[in-house]
């Protein structure tokens, strides 16, 4: 946050939630329950909902985002909205538009991986959702 407002921080870009940034469900269930439908974390990467809290992902090539993922489940996590794309994990939770994405064709989807496989890493362990 500067005084003109927030500004990208581009060297962070596609780590997702700081891991050192707190967001509570705790601290923000008050909120949700008596007028507000969501509420963000001061940097836009976590939100707080009646679904829980859920954390930007970081989707760098690091071990700890994207970095050891395939292409199929890259384009399993878009298309069906799963999780690391894996079958038997949770879904993924808004804010993430995934219903919107998953009508990307393949090419675009197997060219924005191939994308995020070329950027810094950023080692950043993203915080798990959090219920309500």
């Amino acid at each position: 946050m500067t005084p003109q407002g927030p500004v990208l921080d581009m060297a962070r870009r596609f780590m997702g939630h700081p891991a050192d940034e707190p967001f509570s469900a705790a601290d923000k269930k008050e909120l949700i329950q008596s007028q507000f439908v969501a509420v963000f974390s001061p940097g836009m990467t976590a939100a707080a909902g009646p679904w829980g809290v859920s954390f930007a992902a970081n989707i760098t090539p690091d071990d700890t985002g994207i970095g050891a993922w395939t292409e199929a489940q890259f384009i399993k996590a878009i298309r069906e909205g799963k999780s690391k794309g894996m079958e038997g994990t949770r879904p993924i939770l808004p804010p993430m538009p995934w219903p919107s994405y998953k009508n990307m064709t393949d090419e675009d989807l197997k060219a924005l991986f191939a994308y995020l496989k070329t950027i810094k890493p950023i080692n950043n362990t993203v915080p798990k959702p959090q219920s309500l």
